[in-house]
Formats: structure tokens, C-alpha cells, sequence
């Protein structure tokens, strides 16, 4: 949800003090002491202004202010008592996703080899998922699927995650089967080529896998997880 307080009904600011009344309870402090800190200042609403906010009739502008203090600094609080009001940024959210669901191991690199005639030569005796590649060395992915279904891939770089295209034409999803597999795959069902030519250091390469196409994640839902979705993770690091 992207509020816009400036323009918040007053429903919207009796949720915010509901939730606000809930992060004070969980975290041993009170609303009032959580308005002053937002707003910098003993709130000049009067002598009943708790009453107010209860009422949702606080200024838009210090809902603002105290949706946004609560934002910064106690995030996971406020997203487990409301999380329509106070969604994790998606790399929280992913962080929290894979820390909880990522599978390691059955999803490695693929490098093309000189002396392969451009086909795919499997990395052996790899004693870890994790890989060191050059920047413009060519790769593809290596995925030892469970299921027979879709899956969707994408790539985290300096704390942003982004949609990288798995299927043929860039689409985004890829039909997989059960077993070891090359993606993502071209017109010809060859492995497509993929190199990274610019950005040093860490990446985390993550392909999502369900039986049903209408379970795949996107970036902004991380969260909508359930026995059906399976997460694989690989972090590669680009050196020069």
C-alpha cells in the first residue's frame, strides 16, 4: 500500500493509531512518547490530543510524520501488527524470505568452455554452491528441480532486486522439469548465454519454482510464500 497522508481519511489515521498503539505496547513505550519523537516536539494538539489520534482526526501532516518515525525504527513490529499499513521494503522482504526458505546446493553455474565447442560444461567437485566468476565471463545457470512446473529468476545487486528474464524472447517465466536442467534456455532450446560486464562484486542469483504459474513471485512479493513455491540461491562474486 502507498499511502499518501497528506490526503489520509481519518479511517485510515484510526488504523495508524491502532498500529501505533500496538508498536508502543510491544516495544515498552507509549503513543504519546512515540508522537513526540516523530514530531520532534511536545505534539501541540491540545490537551487531549491521544484523543484525537484515536479519533483520526490528528493532522494529516503528523500522521505523516508518525507513520514514517515508526517506519524507521521499528519496521518488523509495525509489519507483523500491520502489514498493509507498514509493508517491509523489498529487500527486507527478501532478505527475511530467503533467510527462511532458500535452498542451496541444486542451483549452481554453468560455464561455457573453450574446448567444449559451446557446449555447457558443468563446474565438478564444486565443495561449495557459491562461485567467483570474471566480469564477462560467460555462464549460465545449472538447476537440479524437484518439481516438473515454472519458475522465475532474479538477480540482487547492492541491496536492490531485480526481474531477470529466464524464459525465450525475455520472458520473465520458464517452463522446468523435474531434474537437472540448463536455464535459461534459447529459440533452439540451447543455454542462452549470460555474462556479467560491469558491476564488481557480489550478486545473489535466486529462481523461484512452483507447479502452478499463478504462485510465482515477483519483486514486490516476496512474502506470498507457501509449500507449493521453492526458492534456490547461488551468490556469485564478479572480479575483474
Amino acid at each position: 500500500m502507498d499511502i499518501d497522508w497528506l490526503k489520509a481519511s481519518e479511517d485510515l489515521r484510526k488504523q495508524l493509531y491502532v498500529a501505533t498503539r500496538a508498536v508502543a505496547d510491544a516495544g515498552n513505550t507509549t503513543v504519546e512518547e512515540i508522537m513526540d519523537a516523530a514530531l520532534g516536539r511536545k505534539a501541540l494538539m491540545g490537551t487531549d490530543y491521544l484523543s484525537t489520534f484515536r479519533r483520526g482526526k490528528i493532522r494529516k501532516s503528523y500522521a505523516k510524520l508518525i507513520h514514517g518515525w515508526i517506519a524507521e525504527n521499528h519496521i518488523e513490529i509495525a509489519n507483523g501488527i500491520a502489514p498493509e499499513l507498514f509493508p517491509l521494503p523489498h529487500t527486507d522482504a527478501w532478505d527475511q524470505y530467503l533467510a527462511e526458505h532458500a535452498i542451496h546446493g541444486k542451483l549452481r553455474i554453468a560455464r561455457f568452455g573453450r574446448q567444449s565447442m559451446g557446449l555447457v560444461q558443468r563446474k565438478k567437485d564444486q565443495p561449495k554452491p557459491d562461485e567467483v566468476l570474471k566480469l564477462g565471463e560467460e555462464f549460465c545457470f545449472h538447476l537440479d528441480s524437484d518439481i516438473d512446473g515454472y519458475a522465475v529468476a532474479f538477480q540482487e545487486y547492492k541491496g536492490v532486486m531485480h526481474p531477470l528474464p529466464l524464459g525465450v524472447n525475455g520472458e520473465l517465466q520458464a517452463q522446468i522439469q523435474k531434474g537437472e536442467q540448463f536455464l535459461p534456455l534459447n529459440m533452439d532450446g540451447h543455454p542462452e548465454r549470460l555474462s556479467e560486464d560491469s558491476d564488481l562484486g557480489g550478486h545473489r542469483f535466486i529462481i523461484v519454482a512452483t507447479e502452478h504459474h499463478q504462485k510465482l513471485l515477483t519483486v514486490s512479493t516476496p512474502t506470498d510464500f507457501s509449500d507449493n513455491v521453492i526458492a534456490h540461491l547461488i551468490a556469485i562474486q564478479f572480479v575483474s
